[in-house]
């Protein structure tokens, strides 16, 4: 089986929409099977004698279109959202002689994604994928600067009511779901009470004893306090918060 056929196998079997779209976006760069058995007769033509310039031009065609598989995943970056209720958040990214390439900086922005591809740079291709980012972005306001020795990913935030989305991290702990989203907005006492779980399942020993003595109030029937720092948050029935988060 081919790599190109094994990618399609892979693709038909996916569950999850965003490795199903990372697999599809992968399968678009490699060769196709019928190309390549179309390439190979060309060379084996005039009695099996292999032309020069035929290898040649095989080669220079395999170095301005590398596969995905050399892609050499960019690791190193930091990212800055600026002051408050700024419209920019700015990932850096250092690589030395990257501007010689500006041509072949490739970047596709999605709602809460980005694919950041450099092709040829000192015959190595590099790749930053990032398809969980923690807030929307608006993909047609959002750009990529390219300097002598950086590259500079310029996502453009998303206005809220009073102000631009603050950031606290690059990526989601977990996985978006838009469906979930949309539920949040349409009842934001819910998204409040997800919040909360979260803040259980993350803080420590302390934060989950304030949780815990919020939640026995509030199965007793009396007005929950807030965690500290959140004084002014309206607090929700938290009578099933307990549900699937152990003793306290």
């Amino acid at each position: 089986m081919s790599e190109y056929e094994e990618v399609q196998k892979l693709i038909s079997i996916a569950t999850y929409p965003g490795v199903k779209s990372n697999l599809e976006k992968y399968l678009k760069e490699l060769p196709s099977p019928i190309i390549k058995s179309i390439e190979t007769e060309n060379i084996k033509t005039n009695n099996n004698k292999i032309d020069e310039n035929t290898i040649e031009s095989t080669s220079k065609k395999s170095k301005i279109l590398p596969t995905v598989g050399a892609f050499i995943p960019i690791e190193g970056y930091s990212w800055d959202q600026g002051a408050y209720n700024t419209p920019i958040l700015t990932i850096y990214i250092d690589l030395p002689n990257v501007g010689s390439v500006k041509d072949k900086v490739k970047v596709e922005f999605g709602k809460h994604s980005i694919d950041l591809k450099i092709f040829d740079l000192d015959g190595k291709n590099y790749r930053l994928v990032k398809d969980n980012l923690e807030k929307d972005i608006i993909p047609d306001q959002s750009k990529v600067v390219v300097k002598s020795n950086k590259v500079l990913l310029k996502l453009h935030k998303v206005k809220g009511e009073y102000s631009y989305d603050n950031w606290t991290a690059l990526t989601a702990k977990k996985g978006r779901d838009e469906t979930k989203e949309v539920e949040k907005k349409k009842d934001p006492m819910g998204g409040i009470m997800d919040m909360m779980k979260d803040m259980y399942e993350d803080g420590d020993e302390n934060m989950k004893k304030i949780i815990g003595e919020a939640m026995l109030k509030s199965q007793r029937g009396e007005k929950p306090d807030a965690p500290s720092g959140l004084d002014d948050m309206p607090m929700p029935d938290m009578s099933s918060l307990g549900k699937g988060l152990g003793k306290f």
